[in-house]
């Protein structure tokens, strides 16, 4: 009401303005009323006065003479008067001479009203005398009297004249009360006929305004974070830049993408990812600069546009900000999540001059930061656009891989540390491109993810790794490493296990690797799928342990089946850093405490092999045993070598080692 008032008060006061214009006017055309009803009752009163008075031949002969006077007769005049509702009269002389008067009204306080009467000096004006007969004079006397003046006619002769002063203050009284209970009721009217269709009309006017409102916000606001969107935002930017051009001020467009909005999305659901989406959008807008414009142009992107953005030092304080700022914890549904968020920026006139030439390039700088993770930001520099166009070549190969099962597995092997065993291989996953030449995994994993691309692809490494399986010794364990994003629907078990009654094999001969991030990063949906993957027999080891966080909570809080080491250490091994072996002796030794086996990828001299070996790594794997190779090669060589060596040499094996096999979407 209060909102209403304030948006409505000039017309609000109109309406009162017009309301008490109304009841004043009623009000004084019926005190202008009244009067002249008043008038008109005096009037009344003389001429039946008068008429009274010429009835009375004898009386007023007395009066008129003074001679002969009947106090009766007097008194019967009085009292006629009275009833009448006369307050007192005179009776003047046909000449104007007053010839009788009852009280005197100057004198009042000296002379009261009594039998006998008085006459004094007074006289009726001239004009009055000549004036026609018949007629009456009236007079406002003040408050509630009115005096009236009449000739005394008698069979049409002029006999004399009659002034008479009335009192109407009860009539006066009377006719006011009524006045005041007309205005009230009227002003009631007036309200309700004229105020009812009034208020419907402002209430009307009111939502319409609204709604109106409303229409011009959702026109150029997202409604979700209430920022700027897309085409406000273009707009905005397309007058910024030409006043820019103007007056060579520098600016910068800034593309902000949030890292792992969908995941949120599908397993909270979408209430909790758009309060995600109000929580950044508000953090974002308390950091950036006034005059800076910020909007959100799609699903998990915002658009910011940095004003006097001279110097490259301001605009990395800025990025630092908003990255600071948005990886506070945020609750959703009971889980802390720590937002994180990618950023490209491409600035005006070094990188476009244009908003389309902007946008593109900063878009390009979004999807090298995404990848490449260095820094709080990524500024456009001219060869990202040679790039984009790999990209694309690249994002063509996956498609048309995915569409046709064009991928391909290469099998290295894993051998015992003592080098004499074979347990196994590791698959990598390659694709070819149009002249038959391999792609680097380095290049088309990472598109892959971007794309959404992985889940069909590591769905179709599951069923190869599987089929491939039970094409060699019953002996042998495939480990397949797993991708976050094979995680967020929920579905992996249902997969795995539908290769393996497709393969025919048990659970038992497949190993799955996770990288520790993940754990970090979704670890009650992760661990619950995990742990369901071990009820089917399959084995759950930790890759690239030592690279990430490498917290020994993740150790603790999952029973994982054996670590793999990283091959960075193999090449700080080789650069001679220090240390290194003792941390290689304290990893070995911490996973072998906890009941895990220990593998170690990138081993290419044999005097590595020796130390590994002499620290008690169980598995080994590197191009010291082999690259990788097509299957029918790793299966006609690898396998039959190792058969041969086993053979010469049977007590070499360890029967508690697992005999293992790794396939794998990694490099």
């Amino acid at each position: 009401m209060r909102r209403f008032v304030e948006r409505y008060w000039a017309t609000v006061a109109g309406f009162a303005v017009i309301a008490a214009g109304v009841v004043v006017g009623t009000a004084t055309i019926g005190s202008r009323t009244v009067d002249d009803i008043l008038e008109m009752s005096a009037v009344r009163k003389a001429e039946h006065f008068q008429t009274l008075v010429a009835g009375q031949p004898r009386a007023l002969e007395a009066l008129l003479t003074g001679l002969a006077r009947d106090p009766e007769e007097e008194t019967k005049l009085r009292e006629l008067a009275t009833l009448g509702g006369i307050e007192s009269f005179a009776i003047f002389a046909p000449d104007g001479r007053e010839a009788y008067r009852t009280r005197s009204d100057k004198y009042e306080w000296l002379l009261r009203d009594r039998a006998g009467g008085m006459q004094s000096n007074n006289r009726l004006a001239a004009s009055i005398l000549r004036m026609p007969a018949p007629f009456q004079l009236v007079q406002d006397e003040g408050p509630g009297r009115i005096s009236a003046t009449a000739p005394i006619l008698r069979d049409g002769q002029l006999v004399g004249y009659v002034s008479l002063v009335a009192d109407v203050s009860e009539d006066s009284a009377g006719f006011a009360g009524t006045l005041a209970e007309a205005c009230l009721k009227l002003a009631a009217i007036f309200l309700v006929a004229a105020g009812v269709p009034a208020l419907v009309y402002l209430k009307r006017k009111h939502k319409i305004t609204e709604a109106v409102a409303r229409i011009d916000f959702l026109a150029n606001h997202d409604p979700i974070t209430r920022l700027l969107n897309r085409r406000r935002m273009q707009e905005q930017v397309e007058r910024i830049i030409s006043a820019a051009r103007v007056t060579r001020e520098e600016i910068a467009y800034c593309c902000i993408d949030i890292d792992g909005l969908g995941g949120i999305n599908h397993e909270l659901g979408q209430a909790q990812g758009d309060e995600l989406l109000r929580v950044v959008a508000n953090r974002l807008a308390a950091t950036i600069d006034r005059g800076d414009l910020l909007a959100r142009i799609a699903a998990d992107d915002f658009a910011l546009l940095h004003r006097r953005a001279e110097k490259v030092e301001d605009m990395e304080a800025l990025a630092a900000r908003m990255r600071a700022a948005v990886a506070e914890p945020v609750e959703l549904k009971g889980r802390l999540i720590r937002p994180q968020i990618s950023i490209g920026v491409a600035r005006m006139p070094r990188d476009g001059k244009s908003q389309n030439e902007l946008v593109k390039h900063a878009q390009l700088a979004l999807a090298r930061h995404k990848v490449e993770r260095n820094g709080d930001y990524a500024a456009f520099e001219p060869f990202m656009d040679e790039e984009t166009d790999r990209r694309r070549y690249v994002e063509d190969l996956i498609q048309r891989a995915i569409d046709t099962e064009g991928f391909e597995l290469a099998y290295q092997p894993l051998v015992g540390s003592d080098g004499l065993s074979l347990h196994g291989f590791e698959a990598l996953l390659r694709m070819r491109d149009e002249s038959g030449q391999y792609v680097s995994p380095a290049e088309f994993v990472p598109i892959a993810e971007a794309r959404g691309y992985i889940k069909d692809i590591g769905s179709w490494v599951i069923r190869e790794a599987t089929r491939q399986a039970a094409l060699w010794p019953d002996h042998i364990v495939v480990s397949i490493n797993l991708s976050a994003i094979q995680f967020r629907d929920g579905d992996l078990v249902r997969i795995v296990s539908d290769a393996l009654e497709a393969a025919r094999i048990e659970g038992k001969r497949i190993e799955v690797e996770v990288v520790e991030s993940l754990i970090l990063d979704r670890t009650d949906s992760v661990i619950s799928q995990l742990r369901e993957l071990k009820k089917l027999g399959v084995t759950i080891a930790m890759d690239d342990f030592g690279t990430g966080y490498s917290s020994l909570g993740y150790l603790w809080k999952f029973p994982f089946d054996k670590l793999k080491i990283d091959r960075s250490f193999m090449l700080a091994l080789e650069e001679g850093q220090a240390n290194v072996k003792a941390i290689l002796g304290t990893i070995v030794s911490l996973a072998h405490l906890m009941g895990m086996t220990v593998t170690t990828e990138g081993v290419e001299t044999r005097e590595q092999a020796d130390l590994l070996h002499s620290l008690g790594c169980d598995l080994l794997q590197g191009y010291l045993f082999g690259k990788p190779m097509p299957p029918e090669v790793a299966a006609a060589e690898v396998l039959g070598r190792f058969s041969e060596r086993m053979a010469a040499q049977p007590a070499a094996r360890d029967p508690a080692l697992p005999e293992t096999s790794r396939v794998s979407i990694a490099v």
